[in-house]
């Protein structure tokens, strides 16, 4: 008795193994990464506030509000998540590099520079997208418009970005409304 038990534990540990497994082979319909910061310098920090901002007790939209990040006061930049509400499909249409025609890409956390964290057969990796434009940053010219170009954005990426930020008063508060913040460029822009 004691033995069927150990063997039908076995089967359920391999088929929930299986399921596992699966699952990693198709690409996640939404993804969270914890402490990003999508555009090149990016950098948490102390930043300037351009605008009253909500504050939330967490990264989510009808959270508790916990105050407001006044215009002119000086914050500090904590952290951020990066939450892809929509991965952007990019379909390759020449070879490049490890890839054949065909080949989708699928398209997360910008990084910088045309970097992204993408998709592909299973697994997630940075990779160089270039003329890709953001939510971030805007690439000139668009890929279409040149030779180099090896693929085809399908359908765009949509983000939205958390950050969590310390008043001037030490009280703690998550918003995404990111444009409200300056010096968050450590290579010296905005």
């Amino acid at each position: 008795m004691k033995r069927a038990g150990t063997y039908i534990l076995i089967l359920i540990s391999l088929f929930l193994g299986y399921l596992t497994v699966s699952a990693q082979k198709e690409h996640p319909a939404t993804f969270v990464d914890k402490g990003a910061c999508p555009f090149e310098c990016c950098m948490y920090r102390r930043w300037t506030v351009t605008k009253d901002t909500v504050a939330y007790d967490k990264p989510q939209k009808g959270a508790r509000r916990v105050g407001v990040f006044k215009k002119g006061s000086r914050v500090r930049g904590l952290t951020g998540e990066v939450r892809t509400l929509e991965p952007g499909k990019f379909s390759v249409n020449k070879p490049h590099e490890k890839y054949v025609p065909g080949d989708i890409l699928w398209i997360y956390t910008p990084v910088g520079e045309g970097f992204y964290k993408v998709w592909f057969k299973g697994r997630m990796y940075e990779e160089s997208v270039e003329f890709m434009s953001g939510p971030y940053e805007t690439s000139f010219p668009e890929c279409s418009d040149t030779p180099e170009c090896w693929g085809k954005l399908e359908n765009k990426l949509r983000t939205v970005w958390w950050v969590k930020v310390r008043s001037p008063k030490g009280w703690i508060g998550w918003t995404d409304q990111t444009q409200n913040f300056d010096h968050m460029d450590g290579c010296g822009g905005k």
